[in-house]
């Protein structure tokens, strides 16, 4: 029987996180999100009594500490695994390259701050919180879900520029996960930054101006990968995001990792 907290569930990845966890009928999985009501993860907990949904904004310390609190009494106070996957960002510059940006303090600040307050404060407090529970906890194990495009190799070969606020929060991430690391191996906790890889997360039909991009950055992840052709689907992404998990030891703790457990990024 293992416990697992996951972030941001209500969509995206960390939905499919919970899904594919909850297929174990013996996994406890804490599901937190911002709003209990949301259809997506209400209806996956309405067919699975494994699956807590728990209120919590990991931008807001209060409200993650009471989400930690509210895990504490279902798991009577320990958790395995802890997966940070909340995400952010200000889609109205997501497409700008570094030289794109004003000479603005408000709306620069504006442009990192919802990126910032997802990846690094947010990461940070929700580790904080959930802490005290993985330190009691079987497997002890913390990831991030981070990005590729937070790798310097690879924007310099693959040529992305943009993405700029996104990229440097997720980078900012991935050192905050290797203090961690260093901090807690001592206690024999396990902390690690897991690209999911590029994944089709958009519900729906997706416009004209999204297939344009998506297209722009296929020929880009050429460069890097010429036989790559399309984006994954999120259920093959979290499959061998878990294995990468599963994986996680002393060895690995501190390291920025692939869902393919390297650094091939797609």
């Amino acid at each position: 029987m293992s416990s697992y907290a996951i972030t941001g569930a209500s969509k995206g990845i960390a939905l499919e996180l919970v899904r594919q966890l909850a297929a174990t009928p013996t996994n406890t999985v804490l599901a937190i999100v911002r709003n209990p009501e949301s259809h997506a993860i209400s209806s996956l907990a309405s067919t699975h009594p494994n699956v807590h949904i728990l209120k919590g904004d990991v931008t807001d310390p209060q409200s993650i500490l009471e989400a930690a609190s509210a895990a504490a009494r279902i798991t009577d106070g320990k958790l395995d695994v802890l997966i940070h996957c909340s995400n952010a960002v200000d889609m109205s510059t997501m497409a700008y390259n570094p030289t794109q940006f004003p000479f603005d303090p408000a709306a620069t600040r504006a442009a990192f701050e919802p990126s910032l307050s997802t990846a690094v404060y947010g990461g940070l407090w929700t580790t904080n919180a959930f802490l005290p529970l993985i330190e009691k906890g079987a497997q002890k194990k913390i990831v991030h879900i981070s990005t590729g495009m937070a790798d310097l190799d690879f924007t310099r070969k693959s040529g992305v520029s943009y993405g700029v606020a996104y990229s440097v929060a997720k980078a900012g991430m991935n050192v905050q996960v290797a203090k961690y690391a260093a901090e807690l191996e001592p206690k024999g906790i396990k902390v690690l930054a897991l690209s999911p890889g590029w994944v089709d997360t958009w519900e729906g039909e997706k416009p004209p101006q999204v297939i344009e991009g998506l297209n722009k950055m296929l020929k880009e992840f050429q460069k890097v990968e010429p036989e790559l052709k399309e984006q994954i689907q999120p259920e093959e992404s979290v499959r061998k995001c878990l294995q990468v998990i599963d994986q996680l030891d002393a060895e690995r703790s501190g390291l920025f990792l692939s869902h393919n457990g390297n650094t091939n990024w797609l």
